[in-house]
């Protein structure tokens, strides 16, 4: 069912709205910590008023809760884009241009600014890390598998590698390119890896979709 064009520009009003709470928030969160930060502030350099605000949320927790789902589902596509549209894919196959978790990291860089300088509740850090451990759990199936290797503990160690990549490259400023990210990535996950062939367990839900490339 196709939306009429004034519920098309209403939705891209509140869109609108709460991207520019969003932006606001975190740029309050850069300089002083969540707990000094009022609605009045927000609602000020979002140039909105208060009634907006109110219309889509009660405190500014929920705003910050919001902001940490857009990027925890933004970072959930970024890391399946290697993979999602395939059955079966070898590491040594992989392209650096396939990888797009470094793409999500810039466009979201003001959150995982505050999250590496320690601005963010702990708790979000924690459920990046949790995210990147199920992802790999659930999303891929090693069939040649070494049977020295635990699939949890291996979860673990890539997630905090990942982790850790970002967390580097935020505290440089940036330094590098994206592209550069994942070129370093690709040739660190290479390194002891080459030989691994993954079966993505996303194909099945592809399977069913027609005009979708296996």
């Amino acid at each position: 069912m196709h939306k009429s064009a004034s519920e098309s520009d209403t939705d891209r009003r509140i869109y609108k709205s709460k991207q520019a709470l969003k932006g606001s928030l975190l740029e309050w969160m850069s300089r002083k910590p969540l707990d000094s930060i009022t609605i009045t502030d927000i609602v000020k350099s979002a140039d909105l008023n208060r009634s907006t605000f109110y219309k889509h949320y009660v405190y500014k927790e929920d705003l910050l809760r919001e902001i940490l789902t857009d990027v925890i589902n933004d970072l959930i596509a970024a890391y399946r884009a290697p993979y999602e549209h395939y059955h079966d894919f070898e590491i040594k196959d992989l392209n650096a241009s396939a990888i797009k978790i470094f793409d999500h990291v810039l466009v979201n860089s003001s959150f995982y600014t505050l999250l590496i300088h320690s601005h963010m509740p702990m708790g979000f850090r924690d459920t990046l890390y949790e995210t990147l451990i199920t992802l790999y759990l659930q999303d891929l199936t090693d069939i040649s598998p070494d049977p020295r290797i635990d699939k949890e503990l291996l979860a673990c160690y890539q997630a905090n590698a990942v982790l850790g990549l970002i967390t580097g490259w935020v505290q440089s400023n940036f330094k590098y390119s994206s592209t550069y990210m994942a070129e370093q990535l690709l040739e660190f996950t290479r390194m002891n890896r080459s030989n691994e062939v993954y079966r993505s367990n996303l194909a099945l839900a592809h399977d069913h979709k027609p005009g979708l490339p296996i």
